[in-house]
């Protein structure tokens, strides 16, 4: 029984681990233009939403866009929205020269004040075709997965609920621990049956 309870406490501890991992950062749920878009002209200017509220700490949270050579071709600070917390939104110069350009981010979640870098892209093309890229990172905070069409606007982001998502871990811990709950009852059963000796027949003697 101490073995059974032993594997039902570190599942639930497993699940727990991954669930707190999972929200621990402010991450990247959703961008515009998408990552791996192709642009016939310039952005006017690169939005993230993030998984959870920034902190407003100098330094903590920006947006740097690198050009096809290597160098930066942001020149301003990226913004935290006055009305929601999560869009970090950064000015694009106009007329970006051809090529592939890397946006590298960084957040500080103010949740629990942990950092959070990364790096996604788009690529400019006059000649085309147009690609809206990937601009839902995370299905379970952004619904469905289909990219939008406006890569301007950081109203076309509707306001990211709680990540609802995550809740499939719970889901399946408790599944884990009622399937093993059950093993050990079918076997502590079973087991029972095994040592309870047989009862004796208390027919007529002859």
């Amino acid at each position: 029984m101490n073995r059974l309870l032993a594997i039902v406490c570190a599942g639930t501890l497993a699940a727990l681990i991954s669930l707190q991992s999972v929200q621990a950062h402010a991450a990247p749920a959703k961008i515009s233009p998408g990552d791996g878009a192709v642009l016939v002209t310039s952005p006017s200017k690169i939005v993230i939403e993030m998984s959870q509220d920034m902190a407003r700490q100098d330094g903590g949270n920006d947006i740097d866009v690198v050009g096809p050579d290597g160098t930066e071709v942001t020149t301003e600070a990226a913004v935290i929205d006055n009305a929601n917390r999560r869009l970090l939104s950064v000015n694009v110069p106009a007329n970006l020269p051809p090529g592939k350009y890397v946006i590298r981010w960084k957040s500080l979640s103010s949740d629990d004040g942990d950092p959070a870098d990364g790096e996604l892209s788009f690529t400019v093309d006059p000649a085309g075709p147009a690609q809206p890229g990937r601009e839902i990172l995370r299905e379970e905070l952004g619904g469905s997965p289909t990219p939008a069409t406006n890569t301007d606007s950081a109203s076309a982001f509707p306001t990211v609920t709680e990540p609802d998502g995550v809740t499939w871990v719970l889901v399946v811990a408790v599944g884990v621990g009622a399937l093993v709950l059950g093993a050990g009852g079918t076997f502590l059963l079973v087991d029972k049956r095994q040592v309870t000796p047989p009862t004796k027949s208390k027919g007529n003697r002859k």
